[in-house]
């Protein structure tokens, strides 16, 4: 009887020490380091789409309209597991944070349209919820921080010091992860500090939108970035945002093991002309429809009227003034799909589609014009990318791996431009899984999965719609937690 007292008592103390760490774990930042000073910081590293998913982010914000697209999501990913597209050792799961109020609901629009099975195998429900903020990838990035007083680098969350309603976030994240926070020294509440304008590519070239300030950027020198930054144009763009126009996916056959995949206006233009008018009437969403019609319509014109001029034993020189510029389009579009070449414009003050109104010829013509320009100004910034990233490799004459995707964009207020189809190259990049913004297009959407095909990726297409609406896309919305050393791809 004694002995099972003594037993007993002992159980008491263990329980009582159990609850007690539970307790404390549970606390909002028990898990968070911190660091103890910031000359202790050495470098800063972030991680980039090569190194392996472990959870894979999205806000649950039904009263916003992206449930269906979190049941998408959720189920995207489960296909590419179940069918056995996921190596087993680099399985992950969705982590859902909900509004206030889907968190009450406890996820029931959820629970009612994916099987308790699935969800049981690939989501994680989040203790913690969000304001009616769904954008993910704006609260900052993960990476790794070398520390004078640690032996490894360890795990850190960047915090991009946005404000907003979601400003306890990061630390709610770094207390799951357990892990440090670092946070943006500027205090501008500047968009371009956000995530998705902060990318980075395997060997570790940092590719920054010159909408970001002068002291993030500073901060990043100081901390390893410096002679290793890319700071493209962003302020052509109305969000400002890097991830609009470039990202960096994982390639086996890629000499340097990675592939830039770049917005590429041209290839829009020269999907629409070549679609079948019954492609072009089946696209559902009416604007889309209208204006894709119009165009071909204005290219076929455009073609007839050289047609017409080669007949009689001319090339354009007979051409009246006003099909000048149409008939240059069509020499440019029938180029090969390199993107070398003079500019066919300068820039363009462009129009904004976007007011439903009727287009007519003209509109599209400057639509037209405005794509082309700013075609130039994108690869332009992906010839500034890859120069840096040789130079950073200390290389010279090697070529890049550059895949391009359609995309188009219109004019917003103040000279600034957007996304006109959901932005494909605006993707979740999970191994060599591809989750793209559906661009609405079918010929637009066999392009991007037989270019994907070719470098060994799959395209898995979403209807990202909701998030395209709120001026955003698919990346915007979604963040990933990734292993800072299990690679995909190993970086060469």
């Amino acid at each position: 009887m004694k002995n099972n007292g003594k037993n007993l008592c002992r159980s008491f103390w263990v329980c009582l020490l159990l609850v007690v760490f539970i307790a404390t774990l549970s606390s909002a930042d028990a898990k968070v380091k911190t660091i103890a000073s910031p000359e202790d910081i050495e470098t800063i590293r972030f991680l980039g789409a090569n190194n392996v998913p472990v959870k894979v982010l999205v806000a649950y914000a039904p009263e916003q309209g992206n449930e269906n697209f979190v049941v998408s999501l959720i189920n995207i990913v489960a296909n590419m597991q179940e069918k056995g597209w996921v190596p087993k050792d680099c399985f992950f799961k969705v982590h859902v944070i909900p509004t206030a109020s889907a968190k009450s609901s406890d996820f029931a629009g959820i629970r009612k349209k994916v099987s308790a099975e699935l969800l049981k195998k690939y989501v994680e429900f989040s203790s913690t919820d969000v304001s009616n903020d769904m954008w993910m990838q704006d609260w900052g990035e993960v990476g790794v921080v070398k520390l004078k007083s640690e032996k490894k680098p360890q795990l850190v969350v960047f915090d991009s010091n946005r404000g907003r309603g979601n400003t306890y976030l990061t630390n709610e994240l770094a207390n799951f992860w357990n892990c440090y926070v670092l946070t943006n020294p500027s205090t501008a509440r500047s968009g371009g500090d956000y995530g998705g304008n902060i990318e980075v590519t395997p060997d570790n070239v940092l590719l920054i939108g010159d909408t970001s300030t002068p002291q993030l950027r500073e901060y990043l020198e100081k901390h390893g970035y410096a002679g290793r930054m890319a700071v493209l144009e962003t302020s052509w763009l109305h969000v400002g945002h890097v991830d609009e126009y470039i990202s960096v996916c994982p390639n086996a056959k890629a000499a340097r093991g990675y592939t830039l995949i770049k917005s590429n206006p041209r290839l829009a233009l020269r999907l629409i002309k070549d679609a079948s008018l019954e492609e072009l009437n089946a696209i559902p969403h009416s604007d889309y429809r209208d204006v894709s019609i119009k165009i071909k319509n204005y290219l076929q014109e455009a073609e007839a009227i050289r047609a017409k001029h080669k007949l009689s034993g001319g090339r354009n020189a007979g051409v009246p003034e006003e099909h000048k510029f149409s008939q240059a389009v069509l020499e440019y579009l029938d180029r090969s799909a390199g993107d070398d070449g003079m500019p066919l414009v300068n820039r363009s003050s462009g129009v904004d589609l976007a007011s439903g109104h009727s287009v007519d010829k003209a509109e599209i013509e400057e639509f037209i014009k405005l794509n082309l320009t700013l075609a130039n100004v994108i690869d332009s910034n992906v010839k500034k990318a890859c120069a840096k990233i040789s130079e950073v490799r200390k290389e010279t004459g090697k070529a890049h791996s550059v895949l391009s995707f359609p995309a188009m964009y219109r004019k917003m207020r103040s000279d600034k431009h957007i996304a006109y189809f959901p932005g494909s190259v605006n993707q979740l990049i999970l191994n060599n899984q591809l989750i793209v913004p559906d661009p609405q297009v079918e010929s637009m959407r066999r392009n991007i999965a037989r270019s994907a095909s070719m470098i060994g990726l799959k395209a898995n297409f979403i209807d990202s719609i909701p998030y395209h609406n709120l001026q955003g896309q698919l990346h915007c919305g979604t963040n990933v937690f990734r292993h800072p050393n299990k690679y995909f791809v190993k970086p060469r």
